[in-house]
Formats: structure tokens, sequence, C-alpha cells
């Protein structure tokens, strides 16, 4: 099986994936979400052997516009190799994950208003972007549920923070600094 992030990603981001295995072992009512931006899906694999999440669906459509790891693909085989490895990799856990292969906005379509108890945004991390994803995604949280994502006072991702306050305004988010970078929002 080919390793996406060579290791790289579970080494970066340990202090977010034990800061969300936390969060979502506190709030054990949070059962279905999705996670937006999976690359090499450490953050999902994560969650499902932490917690008693029930399904997450992971949204991400493996093309070249919206890859931005870091990862040079083309020594994993190309982005259909990640897409099957990363797919390969979840199989372990049946029916409690998902796998989307879209983009965010049109994945979005497919679910239902209010049908989700969370949304983990880690996608495109510019201002634009990120003010899209909230905006197609937060109405499809449930009421007591979680709108959240990662990047939150990065130096590298400003316009994560700049999207994220614009739509919720300051003093409704909790914002985690590094090295966790985890910002949330409950409706």
């Amino acid at each position: 099986m080919i390793d996406v992030t060579k290791n790289k990603t579970q080494l970066i981001w340990v202090a977010t994936y034990k800061y969300t295995e936390i969060f979502f072992n506190d709030r054990t009512d949070l059962k279905v979400g999705v996670e937006i931006g999976v690359a090499g899906g450490q953050h999902i694999k994560h969650l499902l052997e932490t917690t008693k999440i029930e399904k997450i669906y992971g949204v991400d459509p493996y093309d070249s516009v919206t890859w931005n790891t870091g990862v040079n693909t083309d020594d994993l085989g190309g982005l259909d190799s990640v897409y099957d490895s990363v797919k390969e990799s979840l199989d372990v856990f049946g029916d409690r994950v998902e796998m989307i292969r879209n983009t965010s906005l049109a994945a979005a379509n497919d679910f239902e208003n209010e049908s989700l108890d969370f949304v983990f945004i880690d996608a495109m991390h510019d201002y634009d972007n990120c003010l899209l994803d909230i905006k197609a995604w937060e109405p499809k949280v449930k009421k007591g549920g979680y709108v959240m994502g990662h990047d939150w006072d990065h130096q590298s991702f400003p316009g994560v923070e700049k999207a994220v306050v614009e739509i919720f305004g300051r003093e409704n988010i909790t914002g985690i600094e590094s090295p966790v970078h985890v910002w949330y929002v409950k409706k």
C-alpha cells in the first residue's frame, strides 16, 4: 500500500489528532459527520480508531487543483493511486466511513440540511474557498452540532481565520492556537 504522506502528516499534526479525539470523546452525541479535505486519511483513521463516531464521510476530489499537501503525488503513482490507497486504508472501518471523491461544493448538494452532527473543514486554505466551504456546509449541521475546521491561527493560512470570523463573528468561535490549530462553532 502507498504511504501517501510518508508519515509526515501524522508527525506534524499529532496535537490536532489528540485534540479532536478528546473533543469527540467528550461529546459522544456527535455520531455522524463529514471531513472536507481528506488528503492521506490519517485524521479520519485516527478518529475512527479512538472515538465512537458512527459514520464519517470523507470528501476530497483528489485533483491537481485542490491537492495542496506538499506531497509529490507523481512519486506515489498519481492522484488516482493516492485516492485508491486512502480508500483501501479506511476499508477496515466498513460502513463507518464513506469516501466521496468530489469537490466540497458539489458534495454538499448531496446532504440534507441539518442532517449532520458535525463538519470538519480542512480543504482549500485560502479565504475565498474556506468561505465557500463554510457557507455550503454550515446548513448541513443540526442545531447543537458543530461546524469546525483546521488551520486556525496558522501563519501560512490567514484566510482561514478571516473567513471563519467573517461568517460567525469572533465572539462565537472557539479557536485553539498552535500546535492544534482547530476552530469550532456550536450551532
